[in-house]
């Protein structure tokens, strides 16, 4: 009896992943726009964890006179493999306070890169990073990257936002960034 109800989790657990996997693909193919502009400014890392991050890094410069893009840099001290996931959370700059904004999504790393999602496949464009999987003590490195507009969400609103990026691994905080950058639509004269 337990080797049969065991073997009935297994299966249902299995199941549901690949479920849940196929729908985090299929609501990552819905992210492309060309309704606004995206004006990005800077990312901060608040904290990562040391259990199981050795190094994590980002620096935003200014690569011309108009686009900032980030160098960022880190290192794993467990195998993470496919099991990275992000959690998205956007706060609108509303009343000289960034408030909370009703976006909020998780989404696979590896996936998010396979959907270009932000412009995530120009992460292999410079620096040693190559894709999924994770292996721990590999440093990775991406340089000059930019997000890319084109794969964000549609029909977001004029405004200044911050987004609070939740790395996991499984269900543990890896670490905590944060992006700001404000979107606007072009005025156009007819």
């Amino acid at each position: 009896m337990y080797v049969w109800l065991l073997f009935l989790l297994t299966s249902l657990s299995a199941s549901l992943a690949a479920d849940n996997q196929k729908a985090s693909v299929d609501f990552l193919k819905k992210f492309h726009q060309n309704d606004y502009k995206l004006e990005f400014e800077r990312v901060q890392i608040i904290h990562f964890k040391k259990q199981y991050m050795k190094k994590c890094e980002a620096v935003t410069f200014k690569y011309n006179r108009t686009t900032a893009v980030i160098n960022m840099t880190w290192e794993f001290t467990a195998d993470v493999g496919y099991n990275y996931n992000l959690v998205f959370q956007a706060y609108k700059f509303a009343s000289n306070e960034y408030r909370q904004f009703p976006i909020r999504f998780q989404v696979n790393v590896c996936d998010a890169m396979k959907e270009n999602f932000m412009g995530s496949q120009d992460f292999t464009r410079c620096g040693n990073f190559t894709g999924c999987p994770f292996l721990k003590n590999r440093t990775y490195r991406i340089c000059n990257w930019s997000p890319d507009e084109a794969h964000f969400p549609p029909l977001i609103p004029n405004g200044r936002y911050m987004v609070e990026i939740q790395a996991l691994v499984r269900t543990e905080e890896m670490f905590l960034a944060r992006g700001y950058g404000t979107i606007y639509r072009p005025i156009v004269k007819k």
